[in-house]
């Protein structure tokens, strides 16, 4: 990018060039002399003062900005490196399919409570999984089935579905449910968020290698601690979906039953014969009925508003048809 130097810079440089110049040949024909070696190296330094300040008038600054920015991004590189080294690894683990969230629940109808617990906790050891919650509340005494437990075990994702297959011989399986999320899209749109921010704040840093007034350097520093805090939340969001995706919690409810009652299901057959055929010929009366009686009670109001309306006009008519006779006059006497 070519930029044009404006001429009082220019005649600054050339001043410079000149000094510098004119302190070298000094020095290089009075070497013996200490006097002309002490002053040479101040006149050099201030011909590159006077350069340097030329450079700043000129716009030149900002190529020197640019490469103390790059000196500075290189030691907040090396300072930070392993926040960058980890949101390297973050964006590393998005994989090339769905990142599926999946959870599940199951109720069982168990014994004894206190062992069917210690069943559900070896299989979460067994599958390399653990307890998060536990709740058990036992039996009133040895006839009264009234204990209740509640776990939530977490497993590999991987294996929830061999770990629900051993659970379920610990008691009768009453109910199951298993939920699945799609957590792709809101991971994937974290992780560039989080790739953005990071650029952002080595800008910010970079700016602050260079910044000399006390008011822009607080300024940067507000700018950077917010970028960082939103930084890290949208890292810790995405270590959360990667743990939702990785694990699997199962929440297991065991209730007693009296084993001497087992729950069974019997089909009942259909009736046949002459009872039958009068049980289905009431059931159909009562159905009849039940409609007809539905029909006039959703007619009734209706039929209510059009008597309102028709009998004024009724009596109107029957009026106009039978006029009333004149009142005779009384005679004169």
């Amino acid at each position: 990018m070519t930029r044009s130097i404006r001429p009082r810079g220019r005649l600054a440089l050339v001043a410079g060039a000149a000094a510098l110049t004119l302190a070298l040949a000094t020095g290089c024909s009075s070497s013996g002399s200490d006097e002309s070696a002490d002053q040479a190296p101040a006149a050099a330094d201030s011909a590159m003062e006077g350069a340097g300040d030329a450079m700043d008038d000129s716009g030149g600054g900002e190529d020197a900005g640019a490469e103390a920015g790059g000196m500075g991004a290189d030691g907040e590189a090396a300072r930070g490196s392993a926040e960058d080294e980890e949101a390297q690894v973050i964006s590393a683990e998005l994989p090339e399919g769905l990142m599926i969230a999946r959870d599940a629940q199951l109720g069982i109808a168990v014994e004894d409570v206190t062992t069917a617990a210690a069943e559900v906790r070896s299989a979460a050891v067994a599958a390399e999984g653990w307890v998060i919650s536990e709740e058990v509340r036992p039996d009133r005494g040895p006839e009264v089935f009234d204990g209740h437990a509640t776990l939530v075990v977490s497993v590999p994702s991987a294996r929830l579905d061999a770990t629900l297959e051993k659970l379920g011989p610990t008691g009768r399986v009453t109910d199951s449910n298993i939920t699945s999320l799609d957590v792709t899209q809101d991971y994937r749109d974290t992780t560039t968020r989080i790739e953005t921010l990071e650029a952002s704040i080595t800008r910010v840093r970079a700016l602050m290698e260079d910044a000399t007034n006390i008011k822009d350097v607080v300024l940067l520093e507000g700018e950077l601690a917010t970028r960082e805090a939103e930084l890290d939340v949208l890292k810790a969001h995405a270590k959360g979906l990667e743990g939702d995706v990785e694990r699997s919690n199962i929440t297991v409810n065991l209730a007693e039953a009296d084993p001497a009652e087992p729950v069974q299901t019997v089909e009942e057959d259909e009736p046949t014969g002459f009872a039958a055929g009068v049980a289905g010929g009431w059931d159909a009366f009562l159905s009849g009925v039940t409609f007809l009686l539905t029909a006039i009670g959703a007619l009734l109001p209706f039929a209510v508003v059009v008597a309102i309306l028709a009998l004024p006009v009724l009596w109107w008519r029957r009026r106009r048809q039978h006029p009333q006779a004149p009142t005779p006059e009384p005679a004169d006497a």
